[in-house]
């Protein structure tokens, strides 16, 4: 049955030509997210800091725990993206070692550029000669790197999260980007910590038991050093792993879809096969010959597509912020390879279903119902159709139970599990669609496309299913992605009573010196830092990542809280939100473990459970005191601000700051030492600033301004969040468009794929109409009132399915937040319909319209 197939699909191969771009186009969209994502999977990393290092010390960044019991007792672990200091023990021992180097890594503004601070002796742990000028000696001396653009004698602003002091370049050289500053210096601004010791000779480190510490050699040194590109491709990975399975399975619906109306149009030549003797699994066995034989021509052709497409999709998303700078998208033979493969694999689910309707294809009976469609809806359609629906409730249910990321992700696969289970009972509901919508029409013209549409059923749902996955995936995804986005918004901007807040500008936050001076300005009479961050916690089996903020002493006067808040004081205690304390059954007065964001375990009271709400429910509420446990961030180019130091209270009042009674520190010193003094205390010290500082009081705002300094902006709360909304709404847009942007492209192709099919096969219906009498004119109306009905099903049908998921979400929306509302960004709703809309008509009437130059004598004589 292959040769005969073969031979059908190059005799036909007008026939094959729609059924051969779904395949091309579903090839091509598996190839882009295949070379995309190898494009992530980044060998070892090659050490730059410390290449000239043999062997290197650091702290392990694993947590782990011993669950289970017996002999069914294993370790559960999971890694941090923050290391921590190495013990002061290790320090110990380590740096009496021969050869040892001591390195520190303190995030540091230098000018309007991110970058690190790091002690002088470090240089010698990678290429880095000195080209110009000296070592640093004394305080304020600094040596920069060449693509500083510096030069020696210049002056420059350094911001650390204790202050900012004017640096003198005292020599240039070459290396990785860094500031370097004398030892004892950068001992004075990381506080005493220790980020690594490195040996250019490991020798003698390697004959040390490792009690504290863990060495690293070869390319694992690379771990190290900070991964400044890890977050942003793990976000890259996340979009893509959900962008894959998004388009197999549409790419398994429209061929599904596209095959099945390819067999329906080919009745009468599989019921002369079956007349002439063929059994029906000869018969299964040639549709689905045909089908490889189409996926093995469309594999190369989507491989080729593909590979023009990977590379522009890479830097689209590197130029838009989705993946780093450099992220390139390059030939990977194993993705073509797993792409080919998938393409077949798409195609012999796709097709499964149809070659088993074709196999059950009884000779008379096909002829018999060749003009008319019955028994559309067949058990395969109700079956999966039931199991769609069915997995579309309970993922609604579940999204009720589960915290905001986990319930969006819910409603996006919901959405599309109910857009499929409204494409399988199509034939079930668009005749009750067709004949309300058109019942109230009048004139000759409807009335037979009416007739048209509901005697070819199978034509009628084979040209709605693509519409409807499109419009639908705009409609449902669009929406409930903005309306969450929305409730996120509006939970945070309600959260926040403060009369004004000053936000950091850039990764290494608002300083010390900052915080304490804008606690004593006039009026102030509360200045409360906050600082996103996260936490470990023991769920079961598993150790999960959860969502944690550190807050000042005071949060409650600045913050929508209870007042059982205010007992969040010291480094013993936490607030926990209400769904995580009921998921893991802890109440006030509880004792509970945790791990710090850098693998630091903790054990803390609970001293409030707070009430349910969309921003705190899932996270912990740590004091900011206990932020001085934590270590630095990934890198200086990580978007959201690590640790900063620790509060006291200001003499104007009860407001948490971070500067000890007295007058406020100065905003530029002359030096680090001077920075350093206005923190309380230095051992305390991390790496990085607050996020933000809210202020209660009626502070002047060129005075908070001038507090302020150049670390921070000034704005009222309405002000800082819708910069925050816009910023958040830019980006989500961006991800949508990647998420979505080649499947709708692609469905819309679909579209107009399934219409010129359609309107190709019924060349002989168009005849009819020709000889019947019916001028051009009216041929082409009748068409496109047949389009505009199926238009017009396929978009009610995706308003309800969108309207019903969306209407579940705001219910539960509005637990927690009384004004949550459905945000839908309509203008690119109201244009991808358009679009769809406009590729229908177009689809049906060019062919109709290139048919209509044919006699009709001939084309009353075309045979299928």
């Amino acid at each position: 049955m292959l040769r005969l197939a073969a031979q059908t699909v190059r005799a036909r191969w007008a026939g094959f030509a729609g059924v051969f771009v779904a395949l091309t186009l579903g090839v091509c969209l598996l190839t882009v997210t295949g070379l995309a994502t190898a494009a992530t999977l980044r060998g070892d990393r090659v050490p730059v800091w410390f290449s000239g290092a043999a062997l290197v010390a650091v702290a392990s960044d694993t947590v782990s725990a011993r669950v289970g019991s017996g002999d069914e007792a294993y370790t559960a672990s999971n890694t941090a993206d923050v290391r921590p200091a190495l013990p002061a023990a290790a320090v110990a021992r380590l740096s009496a070692l021969p050869g040892a180097v001591v390195d520190r890594r303190v995030p540091a503004m230098a000018g309007e550029v991110a970058t690190d601070v790091h002690p002088w002796a470090s240089a010698a742990l990678h290429p880095a000669a000195l080209l110009s000028g000296r070592a640093p000696i004394e305080s304020g001396d600094a040596v920069v790197t060449v693509a500083s653009g510096r030069a020696v004698g210049d002056l420059f602003p350094v911001r650390t999260a204790q202050g900012t002091w004017t640096a003198t370049v005292t020599g240039v050289v070459t290396g990785p980007d860094a500031v370097y500053v004398s030892d004892a210096e950068a001992a004075r601004l990381s506080g005493g910590r220790v980020d690594a010791i490195a040996f250019r000779d490991g020798t003698a480190a390697q004959a040390v038991p490792e009690t504290g510490w863990e060495t690293l050699t070869g390319s694992r040194r690379s771990l190290a050093e900070p991964d400044v590109d890890g977050e942003a491709l793990s976000v890259v990975v996340s979009l893509l792993g959900t962008f894959t399975g998004i388009a197999v399975l549409v790419s398994i619906f429209v061929v599904a879809g596209t095959f099945a109306f390819a067999v329906s149009q080919r009745r009468r030549e599989l019921a002369l096969l079956r007349s002439a003797g063929a059994t029906p699994r000869q018969v299964r066995r040639l549709v689905l010959g045909e089908a490889m034989i189409a996926a093995g021509l469309a594999a190369v052709a989507g491989c080729a597509l593909g590979l023009l497409v990977a590379p522009w999709c890479g830097r689209w998303m590197a130029a838009h912020g989705l993946a780093p700078e450099d992220f390139t998208v390059a030939f990977n033979p194993w993705a073509l390879l797993i792409a080919a493969g998938a393409g077949f694999l798409v195609a012999l689910l796709g097709t499964w279903v149809a070659a088993r309707r074709a196999g059950k294809i009884r000779p008379v009976e096909a002829l018999r119902e060749a003009a008319l469609d019955r028994r559309v809806m067949t058990p395969s359609r109700w079956i999966f159709g039931l199991l769609f629906g069915g997995g579309a409730i309970a993922m609604v249910a579940a999204g009720g139970a589960a915290g905001g990321e986990d319930a969006i992700a819910l409603t996006f696969f919901a959405a599309y599990f109910a857009l499929i289970a409204t494409v399988l009972f199509t034939p079930l509901l668009a005749p009750l669609l067709i004949r309300v919508a058109t019942g109230l029409l009048p004139g000759v013209t409807v009335q037979i496309a009416r007739g048209n549409a509901l005697t070819s059923l199978r034509r009628t749902t084979s040209t709605v299913a693509p519409m409807l996955v499109t419009v639908g995936l705009a409609v449902s995804l669009l929406a409930s992605s903005a309306t969450a986005q929305q409730a996120d918004q509006l939970a945070s901007r309600s959260r926040v009573t403060a009369s004004a807040l000053v936000g950091a500008v850039d990764p290494v936050g608002l300083p010390a010196t900052a915080m304490s001076a804008l606690a004593q300005v006039p009026g102030v009479t509360a200045a409360v830092p906050v600082r996103s961050s996260s936490a470990f916690v023991l769920t079961g089996d598993t150790i999960e990542l959860i969502p944690a903020r550190y807050a000042g002493p005071g949060i409650e006067k600045v913050w929508d809280l209870p007042p059982t808040v205010s007992a969040l004081r010291g480094t013993d205690t936490v607030a926990v939100g209400a769904e995580l304390a009921r998921s893991q059954h802890w109440s006030t007065g509880d004792e509970i473990q945790l791990w710090l964001a850098d693998t630091t375990p903790v054990t803390l009271r609970v001293v409030t459970v707070l009430p349910p709400s969309l921003d705190l429910g899932q996270a912990v509420l740590l004091p900011y005191a206990l932020s001085a446990a934590t270590t630095t961030p990934p890198g200086p180019a990580a978007t959201t601000a690590p640790p900063a130091p620790t509060t006291t209270t200001a003499p104007s009042g009860p407001a948490a700051t971070a500067a000890p009674s007295g007058p406020a520190a100065a905003i530029a010193p002359s030096g680090p030492a001077a920075a350093a003094a206005a923190l309380p205390d230095a051992s305390a010290w991390v790496g990085v600033g607050a996020d933000a500082v809210y202020l209660a009081g009626d502070g002047d705002p060129a005075a908070l301004a001038a507090a302020a300094g150049s670390a921070g902006r000034v704005a009222t709360a309405d002000a800082y969040f819708a910069d925050q909304a816009a910023e958040a709404n830019r980006m989500n847009d961006i991800a949508m468009l990647a998420l979505l942007g080649l499947t709708l492209l692609y469905t819309t192709i679909a579209i107009a794929n399934t219409l010129v099919m359609s309107t190709a096969d019924r060349a002989r219906d168009i005849a009819v109409l020709r000889l019947g009498g019916a001028t051009p004119r009216q041929v082409l109306g009748l068409i496109a009132t047949e389009t505009g009905i199926v238009v017009g099903v396929a978009v009610l049908l995706a308003a309800a399915v969108s309207a019903g998921l969306l209407l579940s979400l705001r219910a539960r929306l509005t637990e927690l937040i009384p004004h949550a509302g459905i945000a839908a960004p309509w203008p690119v709703i109201i244009g991808v319909t358009a679009l769809c809309a406009l590729v229908a008509f177009a689809a049906s009437l060019i062919p109709a319209a290139l048919l209509l130059r044919t006699p009709p004598a001939t084309l009353a004589s075309i045979r299928d």
